[in-house]
């Protein structure tokens, strides 16, 4: 027998156990036994408290309002700080503080109105109860006067 009579069926052989042994995935998915998917941990359910829609906000009198805490309370979250008035007639203050996880989710706001008689500075606090984690921020996107 010539070498070439002898490598042709060797080679054929090989082929054929080559592909033999290769399968597409669509062949495995049906020859694998099925499993059911396991669900993914689910998060726990917390409701979104509404925030307000519209935010009353006058740039102008932001140097007036200092916040000087942020800070837990007992059940929840609050921020603390003083309000001057710079004027000749008495002042209502409405401000407005959203407390955020350091990763700027809004968990929940509190709100609080403090009146300042001219030329004085007076403090303020807003708290509100709700399951707040342990590093929270308490920034202010409404502050205004109440007329």
């Amino acid at each position: 027998m010539s070498p070439s009579v002898v490598r042709a069926p060797l080679a054929m052989m090989l082929a054929s156990a080559l592909v033999a042994g290769c399968s597409s995935s669509e062949d495995a998915a049906r020859e694998a036994p099925q499993k059911s998917p396991t669900p993914a941990p689910s998060a726990p359910n917390i409701a979104a408290n509404p925030l307000p829609t519209k935010l009353a906000n006058d740039p102008g009198i932001r140097d007036n309002i200092v916040q000087t805490k942020c800070d837990a309370v007992p059940g929840g979250w609050g921020a603390k700080g003083t309000a001057k008035n710079p004027g000749t007639k008495t002042v209502t203050y409405k401000i407005v503080v959203y407390f955020t996880t350091t990763k700027a989710t809004t968990l929940d706001f509190a709100q609080t109105l403090v009146k300042v008689p001219p030329g004085k500075t007076v403090p303020w606090s807003a708290t509100k109860h709700f399951e707040a984690k342990q590093q929270m921020l308490c920034p202010m996107p409404g502050i205004s006067v109440e007329t």
